[in-house]
């Protein structure tokens, strides 16, 4: 069986997701820095400081929904479901010991 999978190479998703989180993180900073002037009062005019307001919460709530986008991408990336994943190798290991120990006690008998 021949498995193909999305290119995760140096010019695939993973690079072009890489780009949006740094970006995300440095638009979030300048919010926050914007946010403080405004908060320090340091913007005068207060239909410009209203409108700056509104608008950092919209940047924010797209913020946030890409960050939870790409934390589900991620998790399903990885084998979460339901804030869990199942180790199948680690199963298997437990599961072989357990069945080793079964038939050692087994032939002690």
């Amino acid at each position: 069986m021949i498995l193909i999978t999305p290119d995760d190479g140096p010019d695939g998703l993973a690079d072009a997701i890489t780009s949006v989180q740094k970006q995300l993180s440095d638009m979030r900073q300048e919010l926050d820095r914007l946010y403080d002037r405004i908060q320090a009062g340091e913007l005068d005019d207060i239909s410009e400081t209203g409108k700056k307001i509104t608008d950092i919460r919209q940047w924010l709530k797209l913020a946030v929904e890409a960050e939870v986008y790409l934390e589900k991408r991620r998790k399903e990336k990885e084998g979460i479901v339901h804030d869990f994943a199942v180790n199948l190798d680690e199963a298997r290991s437990s599961i072989g010991s357990k069945l080793d120990s079964l038939r050692q006690s087994k032939s002690d008998q």
